[in-house]
């Protein structure tokens, strides 16, 4: 009997060494997949975080907001004004659908609805910060064009499950 032979009945785990090899590059595979699956989401790539932070002008309105939100976590939208008070925002009401509305700091005086638009109009000459407090009830991409003042901007967010 060759020694090779003799070898492989003494030691029935050298057959196997080539599922371990791949059983241990698969978890080579996995520990990397999970290292950046982590650094994305420090990122903010899920939800809040440096990336998922965004921020738009028009005029002297800015407004910030985050790109990327998660299911049922609330998310604010922040409308502030270098100048003028705020008097009017108008969201489009396929955009609101897809939220809850939590809060609105400083509470409108009202709200009127036309041409797809919810607008929220707001009284008083304090009214340079105005903040949305929102919860998404459905996971998508949503936007739309939203308008502050006289002054109109775009906004996309993705909503993860």
């Amino acid at each position: 009997m060759p020694l090779k032979s003799i070898a492989r009945k003494q030691l029935p785990l050298e057959d196997e060494i080539s599922l371990h090899e791949k059983g241990w590059m698969i978890q080579r595979i996995g520990w990397v997949l999970m290292t950046i699956f982590l650094v994305l989401a420090l990122l903010g790539f899920f939800g809040q975080g440096p990336v998922s932070k965004k921020e738009v002008q028009a005029g002297n309105i800015h407004v910030s907001y985050e790109r990327f939100g998660r299911y049922e976590h609330g998310m604010q939208m922040k409308f502030q004004s270098s100048g003028e008070h705020i008097s009017t925002i108008s969201m489009p009401i396929d955009y609101l659908e897809k939220f809850r509305m939590n809060e609105i700091i400083p509470k409108e005086s009202r709200q009127i609805t036309s041409a797809g638009y919810v607008n929220f109009l707001f009284e008083g000459a304090n009214n340079a910060l105005v903040i949305f407090q929102l919860i998404p009830v459905r996971s998508k991409t949503v936007g739309g064009a939203f308008k502050v003042n006289a002054n109109s901007f775009s906004i996309k967010q993705t909503i993860y499950p």
